[in-house]
């Protein structure tokens, strides 16, 4: 009976650590692919954008190695990455280099599947290297013809090193969840063992208490550890998170300074939600995304930022609440600050999707 019970409770003890790398595995792998997505995003938008001020200049009938001007959107780009390793563009039929962020790249050749996944992918390529990823998407002229490519050269480190955190993070919760079964069904085990050997009582009494209490501890550690867990994997995604959303809230910018400086008055601009919301749907993080004035007063929304900001009813004061992260820029009319873009992120949504 004693060696039955026993093989209960490994079996138990096995089952448990199953079932712990099995819920460490998929959160790992949520949030990991969680960590990609955000970056791949980031960048794709960021290109996009660049590429739109190529595409307008070339529709009005201006061709791609006479875009010099166009440069200067390469700064955009760039801004506050560090990861860039360079930014160029270059011609579909000869693959030579026409600008770059990189003065010795200019007149040279790009490799020749480049210029081939430049004009068959007809939208972006991603190109996987081990230190480094290549993103591109081409430029068409008026006649829908393609000129050559936009291109960004990204270094992949920083993603190596988020994989590895959150790898650490799993194997290290991985480890605490499985001893703290082990060590729960080691706890009925001796409970079971000596139950029929005891005969007194009050000592019956006092082992049934060390049982709840084990049992007690064990409840609610393994939650503690589920949550550090996430903190942790939330914590490695915030540097990506903080990345994406201040793309996002410039390429707002950008396109509510266009209309503002093409005279539209900033609180009358037509479609500005519906292009809002368009944004938000497509970046499952985004909870919100708002336009206000100087004052602050909101002149357009998307989402709801009641959520994420916490008002204090004796001082009046807004504070934004954990687990929520808020970029912002301000929209600029002839050299002054005419109101500004806010983004707001739901730094759990990934903990939130799994649940």
């Amino acid at each position: 009976m004693r060696s039955l019970s026993l093989t209960h409770v490994v079996l138990a003890a096995l089952l448990w650590c199953a079932a712990v790398m099995a819920f460490v595995g998929m959160n790992f792998t949520a949030f990991e692919t969680a960590s990609r997505d955000l970056q791949d995003s980031r960048l794709e938008m960021a290109l996009t954008d660049l590429q739109r001020v190529f595409q307008a200049e070339m529709d009005k009938g201006n061709q791609l190695p006479h875009l010099k001007k166009v440069e200067a959107g390469f700064s955009h780009y760039m801004a506050g990455d560090d990861n860039i390793l360079s930014v160029l563009v270059f011609d579909a039929r000869s693959g030579r280099i026409l600008f770059s962020t990189v003065g010795t790249q200019i007149g040279i050749n790009v490799p020749y599947e480049w210029r081939e996944k430049c004009r068959t992918s007809g939208s972006i390529f991603i190109e996987k290297m081990p230190k480094k990823e290549t993103i591109g998407i081409p430029v068409f002229n008026t006649f829908n013809e393609n000129e050559g490519c936009l291109v960004a050269e990204h270094k992949t480190k920083a993603a190596q090193i988020t994989h590895d955190q959150m790898r650490t993070t799993a194997f290290s919760a991985t480890i605490r969840l499985s001893l703290l079964g082990i060590f729960a069904c080691a706890v009925i085990y001796v409970f079971i063992h000596f139950k029929e050997a005891s005969f007194m009582p009050k000592r019956n009494l006092y082992k049934g208490m060390i049982l709840l209490l084990c049992l007690l501890f064990v409840g609610i550690t393994v939650p503690k550890t589920v949550s550090s867990m996430f903190l942790s994997f939330e914590e490695d995604l915030k540097p990506n998170i903080a990345a994406k959303a201040q793309v996002i809230t410039r390429i707002v910018q950008r396109q509510i300074e266009k209309a503002v400086n093409s005279g539209i008055s900033y609180p009358s601009i037509n479609g500005v939600e519906a292009y809002l919301d368009r944004i938000r749907n497509k970046n499952a993080e985004v909870l919100f995304i708002l336009l206000t004035d100087k004052t602050g007063r909101v002149l357009y929304e998307a989402g709801s930022a009641a959520r994420a900001f916490d008002s204090d009813p004796r001082t009046g004061k807004i504070s934004l609440r954990p687990g929520y992260y808020n970029a912002a820029e301000p929209v600029i009319l002839q050299d002054a600050s005419v109101g500004w873009v806010q983004i707001g992120v739901n730094e759990r949504f990934v903990r939130e999707k799994v649940f």
